[in-house]
Formats: structure tokens, C-alpha cells, sequence
């Protein structure tokens, strides 16, 4: 039965928070457990509450405490959810200096270990495929870095660079969460691409819908994309919606292939660079603001090469060390 708390509401966000800050204190009984557990399947707004105030929790731990205590005397003390929040930035704050006292880190979730954890990487130009115990299946693009972790009560991936494809096993008990710096995307078994180059986020959905979420944890903007959807998060972390997107074109990679439409040079070269094990340099001003477009395979990076003369008014330059230069024919 759950326990009777002045936190108790019909409001999925209080409830969420009374149920969080319960369940990371490290007195929650088995009984509390079960019926958190009931509480997040009964309804998905309520486990999306719930997994929203997780998130929460983890982004304040990395935040530093003077902030949160300065941005926390600015709301109402009179309302009752920034109260709720209060509570739980304070207590994570606590949390954290008594991890930095004891010199340990601090758990990944909710206290708990890991039950499955690995970590993948492509070289440039490589292209692998991994499946989990879940049944979940990641294709992963060229030069490409990720740390694959499943718990309990969420399943995480953290990727560092690269891109993936995501065939993710349903399980609403066990949201499925990537982390790619700029952003966040939460789902529980769909099939989707999220791409994280070095200033830039961009996820395309090919079925399915999932979440993205991007911004500051104080002033988060989240965007749910269905089949045909995509958003991407510029360097400024802004998250823009695209409402169509060619899917296909965006995971041609998966057969092989890359694809341009109409698109600057410079942009189209700074694409072939990801396979390519030497680099392409463009030489010459405005060259890369020619346009192109054509269809190109990814596994033979010299028929990359030779058919660029063919689609734009360009001459390659072979270089001894491997590279080559473009300039205007």
C-alpha cells in the first residue's frame, strides 16, 4: 500500500517527485518499491512524470550546488512543485558532498549496478552491429564511440561520437535513454537514428515515436517525434523540430550508400570525410557553395572520389600522402 504523504496527489508531476526523492533516500521498503512500480504502470503519463523527475535528479548532480541554490531562491516559495523541486536539487546536493567526502562516485541509478554493461567502437569507415540482452539492436556507423548500460529500471546509452541506429525491444517498465551531450532521447522500443557529430545532434525517427529533450535542466524544451520526424540541437543547444524528413536518405549508411541532394560542397565533403580514411580538402573560395547531388556508396572511397568530377565542375588532386584536394575545374 502506498504510504500516506502530504505529497500525494492526483498531479502525476508531484506524485513523480514524492516517489523519486522516496526511492533515492535509501529507506524504501520492498513493499514502497512495489508499489512505486504499480504506480509508473498504471498509467504512461506517470511513468514519464516519473522518468522525467529521474533525469532531473541526474542532471542536478552534475550541476554546481551554489547555481542550483541561487536559481532555487527565485521561485515561490508559496507553490508546491517548485517545493517538490527544491527538496529534491537540495537532497541530490547533499548527496553529492557526501560522495565527495567519502571519495567514491556516485551510483549511475537509483544506487544500483549495472546488470549488463559494454562498451562499442568503429574505426573510420567500419560499420558493425550489435544486439543486447534485451533483444534491443544498435547499428553502429563509422567512427563511432558509445557506453551501452541496462539496469533494472532503465536501459542507457551514452554516445560519445558517431552515430547509431536504434532498434530498441518495447519494455515501458524499462525506458530506453541515449545520451549524446547536446541532448537527450527517451523511448521504450521503437526504431530511430540519432547522430552526434562534434557541435551537432540530429535524430530521425523511422517508426515509432520518442522523446528529445535539449536545453539546460532549468529551461528543458522536449519535442516528441513520430515515423517521418526528425529535430536536431544546434551548438547553442537550441532543439528544432523537423516536422519531414527523408528517413530513408538520412539511414542510407545502413546499405551503404550516402546520399546528397542539392547539397553545398563543403557540407558533401565534410560527409565523405566521416569514411574516407585520408581527408578531403576544398581549395579555392565560394567552392564550397557549389551544390550537389548524386548517390554515392560508402564501402569503395575512391568511386567517392572519381565520381565527384562527373556530378560538379571540380578536379580531385591526389596527394602523396593519401588525402586529396578539390578545386574548381
Amino acid at each position: 500500500m502506498e504510504p500516506e504523504s502530504p505529497e500525494n496527489s492526483k498531479d502525476p508531476d508531484s506524485r513523480a517527485a514524492w516517489w523519486v526523492a522516496r526511492m533515492l533516500s535509501g529507506e524504501a521498503t520492498e513493499a514502497e518499491q512495489r508499489a512505486c512500480m504499480s504506480w509508473r504502470r498504471a498509467a504512461p503519463e506517470n511513468d514519464r512524470q516519473y522518468c522525467n523527475m529521474m533525469y532531473f535528479w541526474d542532471a542536478s548532480l552534475k550541476a554546481p550546488q551554489e547555481q542550483l541554490r541561487a536559481i532555487l531562491k527565485r521561485d515561490d516559495a508559496s507553490q508546491r512543485k517548485p517545493m517538490i523541486r527544491r527538496r529534491l536539487v537540495l537532497g541530490a546536493g547533499a548527496a553529492c558532498a557526501a560522495a565527495v567526502v567519502a571519495g567514491v562516485a556516485l551510483p549511475q541509478w537509483g544506487g544500483m549496478a549495472p546488470a549488463y554493461e559494454q562498451d562499442v567502437e568503429t574505426e573510420r569507415g567500419e560499420r558493425r552491429q550489435v544486439t543486447l540482452p534485451d533483444g534491443s539492436v544498435l547499428y553502429i556507423n563509422t567512427a563511432t564511440r558509445a557506453k551501452v548500460r541496462l539496469y533494472a529500471g532503465k536501459r542507457a546509452v551514452q554516445l560519445l561520437a558517431g552515430e547509431i541506429m536504434f532498434t530498441v525491444a518495447p519494455d515501458p517498465s524499462r525506458p530506453f535513454v541515449i545520451d549524446a551531450g547536446l541532448g537527450q532521447v527517451v523511448v521504450t522500443g521503437t526504431r530511430f537514428d540519432v547522430r552526434r557529430d562534434s557541435d551537432r545532434l540530429r535524430v530521425a525517427v523511422e517508426s515509432g515515436s520518442v522523446e528529445v529533450s535539449a536545453g539546460p535542466w532549468w529551461n528543458r524544451k522536449t519535442e516528441t517525434l513520430t515515423a517521418g520526424n526528425g529535430a536536431g540541437v544546434d551548438p547553442e543547444g537550441d532543439l528544432v523540430r523537423i516536422a519531414t524528413m527523408d528517413i530513408a536518405a538520412a539511414t542510407a549508411w545502413r546499405k551503404g550508400r550516402i546520399v546528397f541532394d542539392n547539397m553545398p560542397l563543403a557540407q558533401a565533403v565534410a560527409e565523405m570525410n566521416r569514411y574516407l580514411q585520408h581527408p578531403l580538402r576544398l581549395q579555392g573560395v565560394g567552392l564550397g557553395q557549389l551544390r550537389i547531388a548524386g548517390v554515392f556508396g560508402i564501402d569503395d572511397p575512391e568511386a567517392m572520389l572519381e565520381a565527384l568530377p562527373k556530378i560538379a565542375p571540380v578536379v580531385v588532386y591526389r596527394q602523396r600522402n593519401g588525402g586529396a584536394v578539390i578545386a574548381a575545374r
